[in-house]
């Protein structure tokens, strides 16, 4: 019974990344062929502050109910969210923006709730001492999730149409649902005992960060992890073109390159004896991904570049998916929720200093803030296990 609950989870959890990758090509699809880029823009502008601004609440409903309700009502938005793509096209041109807005930040809060509940049910079923491997393989599958998905719903476009789409993945995205049930019928403490309010449950969650170092270090790790990627996100375009002298095709080869080889690396790591062995060792991994981009940043040949991306796209995803596997660990099924609703904004803040790097530095190149960067991972890294030593031996 405990293997059919392990699968299930997998299962659904890699579904409900198969509806993100859903959320990435359908709505940036209709929004193009009704605004163009700018539409698209705001439409990812307003999913991504939805999910920013929303991810306390999220996080403080997943801690205090049910969290297989939460799970249900999250999919069940996330299924509004599609549905409401569904008439645009057919509606007043006036309207079609704000369908698609609603449509963002519904998907955004749908994806949060389902986020922290699942993570709850997670803790409830999984051991502490397999969360970690359990962890590293639900990575694999749910980036396997999002790649069908992007390439399922750019088939359904093409053959079926985008209404068709919409109402399609809407239905699927509720199809999963029966499995909670076989998933949560033997956990223990899927309902949190909390029932505080979301400021004074905030301010819950901000105490035992405060006076709790490991769980504090694991949330900013994860911010960290994040932050690598999104670094390599703003930054290889240029570098391709500038220091590589290359073009689109080697971009989508370095692309398609990290990508295969991070899940093959997921897929390596996944198994309980080596996953074992990770136990304790996120920082460490953790620091070499970010030392990666400062040596992918020396690279002037693309074949050198390729192999260098590759070994950095290894490192990118275990460290992430290694660093939500200590978080799990670490932190207490009653926070979990709100622990993450951290981590989602310390990503968001992370990720808005990144993005505005360019802008701060006109001059610096793609190789120079590459090598900056990796330094600065490097440091963090460092100064926060120091950090975290410091305050554990004073609490003894």
């Amino acid at each position: 019974m405990k293997d059919l609950e392990r699968s299930l989870l997998i299962a659904f959890s890699a579904a409900s990344f198969f509806i993100v990758g859903v959320g990435i090509v359908l709505p940036a699809w209709i929004a193009f062929h009704i605004g163009g880029s700018g539409l698209v823009g705001l439409v990812l502008l307003s999913s991504s502050a939805a999910g920013l601004l929303l991810a306390p609440v999220a996080g403080h409903l997943a801690d205090r109910h049910d969290r297989a309700q939460v799970t249900v009502a999250g999919q069940a938005i996330r299924a509004l969210g599609l549905t409401l793509l569904a008439p645009i096209g057919f509606v007043a041109e006036s309207l079609s923006p704000v369908l698609l807005v609603a449509s963002g930040v519904l998907g955004a809060f749908g994806f949060a709730l389902v986020s922290g509940s699942l993570s709850g049910i997670l803790q409830a079923i999984i051991p502490e001492a397999q969360r970690m491997g359990f962890a590293l393989r639900l990575s694999l599958f749910n980036q396997l999730g999002i790649a069908i998905g992007t390439g399922a719903t750019g088939l359904a476009i093409d053959r079926l149409g985008s209404l068709t789409s919409a109402l399609m993945f809407a239905t699927a995205t509720l199809a999963c649902l029966p499995g909670l049930k076989t998933i949560t019928a033997q956990a223990r403490d899927v309902r949190s005992s909390q029932r505080l309010s979301l400021l004074p449950a905030s301010r819950q969650a901000l105490r035992y960060l405060l006076t709790s170092p490991q769980a504090l270090s694991a949330a900013v790790t994860v911010g960290l992890a994040f932050a690598v990627i999104q670094i390599t996100n703003l930054l290889l375009p240029g570098f391709v073109i500038r220091s590589l002298d290359g073009d689109s095709g080697l971009f989508g080869l370095l692309e398609m390159a990290a990508a295969i080889t991070g899940m093959v690396a997921l897929a390596v790591v996944g198994f309980p004896s080596i996953a074992k062995r990770l136990q304790g060792l996120t920082p460490t991994i953790l620091a070499i991904a970010g030392a990666s981009l400062s040596l992918f940043s020396l690279a002037t040949n693309p074949i050198v570049a390729v192999v260098l991306y590759c070994v950095a796209g290894m490192l990118w995803n275990v460290s992430r998916a290694a660093a939500n596997g200590h978080l799990l660990t670490i932190v207490d099924a009653g926070m979990i929720g709100r622990v993450q609703a951290f981590t989602t904004l310390l990503t968001g803040g992370f990720g808005l200093a990144i993005y505005l790097l360019p802008t701060i530095m006109p001059g610096a190149s793609e190789a120079t803030l590459y090598m900056a960067c990796g330094v600065v991972i490097v440091v963090c890294v460092g100064g926060l296990s120091i950090w975290t030593k410091d305050q554990e031996q004073s609490q003894r």
